[in-house]
């Protein structure tokens, strides 16, 4: 899952399940996804900066304003 192709596919994946209000769906990708690419691409690369912003949108969505501030 490490394959730059792999994580933008799973991102969109993720997206898309938070447009659909699949927040806790959503969340589940995005916390694996910023795994791999704190470790992969480091922590102040775009694409991870975008992931962590879209975990917090996911976060936000389920009313878990605390955890989504403390990213």
């Amino acid at each position: 899952a490490e394959h730059v192709n792999t994580m933008s596919t799973t991102m969109n994946v993720a997206c898309n399940l938070g447009q659909q209000s699949k927040f806790q769906e959503a969340e589940v990708l995005l916390r694996e996804i910023l795994v791999v690419q704190l470790r992969v691409l480091g922590a102040e690369h775009p694409h991870t900066l975008n992931t962590g912003h879209n975990l917090c949108t996911a976060l936000f969505g389920q009313r878990k304003r605390g955890e989504a501030e403390a990213r």
